[in-house]
C-alpha cells in the first residue's frame, strides 16, 4: 500500500486539555449500587504506516537491482573471440574458426558490436582475399569480406546453414542467390548489443577449377554484415 492508496491520513487522537476552573472538579459517578471501578478513558486509535513503508522499501530495492544490472551489462561488452582453433559444428563435416581476425579491416568505431563479430565463423583454412565498404554516406553499417576456401560450394552451403544456427542467427533464407546466377546464399538475423538488429548474408558462387587451384577446386565466399535501420 502507498500513501496515494489511503482514503485519508492517520487519525490523530488528541489528549484532553485541562481547562482552569474555580469550581471543584467533578468526580465520575460510580455505577449504581455504590461500587465498581472508575470509568476508563477511551483507547487511542489510528492507522499504522508500517505496511506502506514495507512496500515502499521493496520497490526501492527492486529498482536499485535493475539499475545495477543495466549499468553492468552496458559497460561490460563481451570480449571478441580471437582463438584460431578449429572446432566441430553439428550438422557439417567442415570445421569452423572464429572470423574476428579476417573481419579486422571492416571493424570500425565499435561496429559491428562484439556479440555480432563473435557469431561469425569461417571454414577452417579459408584465406581473406578482399574486403569492401558498401555503406557510402548512408551512415548505416554495411561491409563485407571475401575469403577463399578449398571446400566445394555444396559443402560450404551445408556448413553455413548449420553454423549460423549454431551461433544463434535466425536463418530466414537459404537457396539460390538473387542477381547472381549459379551462386547460393544463406541469410540470417541477430540482435546486437548496440540496440540494432544485424543481418548476415553469405554468398557462395560456383566452385572454380584451373591454374593454381587444388585438384578439388576452390570457392570464394562473401560474408556481408548489415546493420538494420531502426533500433530494436
Amino acid at each position: 500500500m502507498t500513501l496515494h492508496e489511503t482514503d485519508m491520513g492517520p487519525l490523530e487522537v488528541e489528549s484532553p486539555i485541562a481547562v482552569p476552573s474555580d469550581e471543584a472538579p467533578e468526580v465520575p459517578v460510580a455505577a449504581a449500587g455504590g461500587g465498581g471501578e472508575p470509568l476508563r478513558p477511551p483507547a487511542r486509535g489510528g492507522i499504522s504506516m508500517r505496511p506502506a513503508m514495507v512496500v515502499l522499501g521493496l520497490a526501492v530495492l527492486i529498482l536499485a537491482v535493475f539499475i545495477t544490472i543495466a549499468i553492468v551489462t552496458s559497460q561490460s561488452p563481451a570480449p571478441v573471440k580471437t582463438s584460431t582453433a578449429a572446432r566441430v559444428v553439428p550438422g557439417t563435416a567442415v570445421r569452423a574458426v572464429a572470423a574476428a581476425d579476417a573481419l579486422t579491416p571492416i571493424i570500425s568505431s565499435g561496429q559491428p558490436p562484439s556479440n555480432i563479430i563473435n557469431a561469425v565463423d569461417l571454414p577452417a583454412g579459408a584465406v581473406r582475399v578482399a574486403h569492401q565498404n558498401n555503406a557510402g554516406n548512408s551512415g548505416q553499417y554495411d561491409s563485407q569480406i571475401t575469403v577463399r576456401s578449398d571446400e566445394s560450394q555444396g559443402a560450404l552451403l551445408t556448413f553455413y546453414s548449420a553454423d549460423l544456427k549454431w551461433e544463434g542467427w535466425q536463418v530466414f533464407d537459404r537457396g539460390p542467390a538473387a542477381n547472381d546466377p549459379g551462386a547460393t546464399e544463406v541469410l540470417g538475423k541477430l540482435a546486437g548489443t548496440d540496440g540494432y538488429y544485424w543481418e548476415i548474408g553469405v554468398t557462395i558462387p560456383l566452385t572454380t577449377f584451373g591454374a593454381g587451384a587444388p585438384a578439388g577446386g576452390w570457392t570464394n565466399v562473401t560474408v556481408r554484415l548489415l546493420q538494420e535501420g531502426d533500433p530494436e
